[in-house]
């Protein structure tokens, strides 16, 4: 089974890129969803460590809790440390079952892929490009971003660039100028290289 890491900064355009390599026949782990599992499951230490206001109607209000990480490097570094560990091993535990199943290609589609070490499994990465203004433009709109938000996440997301991995390990850019076209035709030219999918067969 072949592992691919997709990586990108905020707004890139990283789940549309899952969408087109679903497409491909690749299936899909979204580490962002699993995160959204694990802050449930520790929603009381959660809120014992960064206050009951990122608790909202008994459940984690993530835009509340995003908002008071991304503005202090320490708060984040604590959200890590809870999350992160427990989101890892769901992640191999999934790559495991699909291993089981047969899967002949996987993406694991992770912001932080670097960060949580995710791309030490991982066969190839693939890094997604946009200009600034398009990801600010689709964060207000998408997540109601202020430019002060949004460039508050941008400074917390230093490590999320491509020229951080081994050498060792092929990382592929593909450019996401807001063109859909574009993108499947990218995605699908790259899995016809790498030898997996719809336009391998």
């Amino acid at each position: 089974m072949k592992i691919i890491g997709l990586t990108g900064k905020a707004s890139a355009g990283k789940n549309v890129v899952a969408s087109s390599f679903a497409r491909q026949g690749c299936a899909v782990i979204d580490v962002d969803q699993l995160g959204h599992v694990v802050l449930e499951q520790n929603q009381t230490l959660l809120g014992e460590t960064f206050g009951p206001e990122i608790l909202k109607e008994g459940k984690v209000d993530r835009k509340a809790l995003g908002a008071l990480v991304f503005s202090d490097p320490e708060k984040l570094k604590a959200l890590e440390a809870i999350t992160h560990p427990a989101m890892v091993r769901e992640c191999k535990h999934l790559i495991e079952k699909a291993e089981e199943q047969g899967t002949e290609a996987l993406l694991i589609n992770a912001a932080l892929l670097y960060r949580m070490q995710l791309y030490r499994l991982c066969d190839h990465v693939v890094f997604v490009k946009a200009p600034l203004f398009s990801r600010l433009l689709r964060s207000k709109k998408r997540d109601t971003y202020t430019l002060k938000k949004f460039l508050a996440r941008e400074r917390a997301q230093k490590d999320i660039r491509e020229d951080i991995f081994p050498s060792s390990l092929p990382v592929f850019i593909l450019h996401n100028d807001t063109d859909t076209a574009l993108i499947h035709r990218q995605v699908a030219e790259y899995c016809a290289r790498i030898e997996i999918g719809v336009s391998s067969s």
